[in-house]
């Protein structure tokens, strides 16, 4: 089994660096830009329009960047990530899909970007409340403002996870993941029963210099015969699994403990009243 030590790899993804995750990245990137309604459903079709170079950070397998270089052939997109695996299978993605217009690169999002001032008119990263520490977030975003060009887009989209729903069993993993995380210096709030993901990313722009500051929130229902349903089942199986590692290392829960919570709510889920919800916010700001 994988191991959580970011003290060691600088990786503080709490699902680690797998196959496994791979795939769950893969499908949950999929869903979750169709819950939120597009690629940049906040951006009018004037402003994609003039947008040239983008960057993603933290994109994992790619999903966003390639969808984005497809989508509009006239902007070139950039997409960084710490896992090495996760940037071979996005370039050889674009490549088998001729995608000249697309590029990956290894980098870890803690350090300063690598890249020149105003290289790019959007930045954007989504779901990276569980990969990094919240001390770094005001440099990151500093660092996403600086290699944006004057009158570019700073984009952050965080999820609220997660969830919230009827069932004892996932409520409980919530609770034991988000303890894990206020050990694992990923927490933002000073209560345990929210990661607080989404409360700060307008600060955040708001201190780093952005002006126009907006936010759009949006939600993904994955209650028993939504539409979201049989997937999110799927993806929360892959999720328990693999967080289990990170459940371990932060010392908030035991193995016993993690799967007889998983059983638990394999069981819930298959009722006809499972009731589940997920919240995003996605925030963007202008560099002046």
């Amino acid at each position: 089994m994988a191991t959580y030590e970011p003290e060691r790899t600088r990786n503080f993804y709490l699902l680690g660096d797998s196959q496994a995750e791979m795939v769950q990245l893969i499908k949950t990137d999929q869903l979750f830009t169709t819950a939120m309604g597009g690629l940049l459903p906040e951006q009018p079709e004037q402003v994609i329009a003039q947008l040239h170079d983008v960057l993603d950070v933290g994109g994992g397998p790619g999903g966003w960047v390639l969808e984005m270089a497809y989508a509009y052939p006239h902007m070139h997109a950039t997409g960084i990530d710490i896992s090495q695996g996760m940037i071979d299978y996005a370039n050889g993605l674009a490549r088998a899909n001729g995608l000249d217009n697309a590029q990956f690169r290894v980098a870890n999002a803690i350090d300063p970007l690598d890249f020149p001032n105003t290289s790019f008119d959007l930045v954007n990263v989504r779901q990276l409340e569980g990969v990094i520490p919240a001390a770094a977030w005001p440099g990151l975003v500093k660092e996403m403002v600086r290699v944006t060009r004057p009158g570019g887009i700073i984009r952050i989209t965080s999820v609220e996870w997660g969830g919230v729903t009827n069932s004892t069993a996932f409520q409980t993993l919530e609770r034991l993941m988000i303890g894990g995380a206020t050990r694992a210096g990923l927490h933002h709030i000073p209560d345990e029963r929210w990661l607080g993901a989404t409360i700060l990313r307008s600060r955040y722009l708001r201190d780093a210099g952005c002006v126009n500051i907006q936010e759009r929130p949006s939600l993904l229902d994955f209650s028993a015969g939504s539409e979201y349903y049989q997937a999110m089942n799927q993806q929360w199986a892959i999720v328990f699994e693999l967080v289990e590692p990170f459940l371990l290392a932060t010392g908030v829960a035991t193995r016993p403990e993690i799967e007889r919570l998983r059983h638990q709510f394999s069981i819930d889920m298959l009722q006809d009243s499972f009731r589940g919800i997920l919240y995003m916010l996605t925030a963007w700001g202008e560099k002046p």
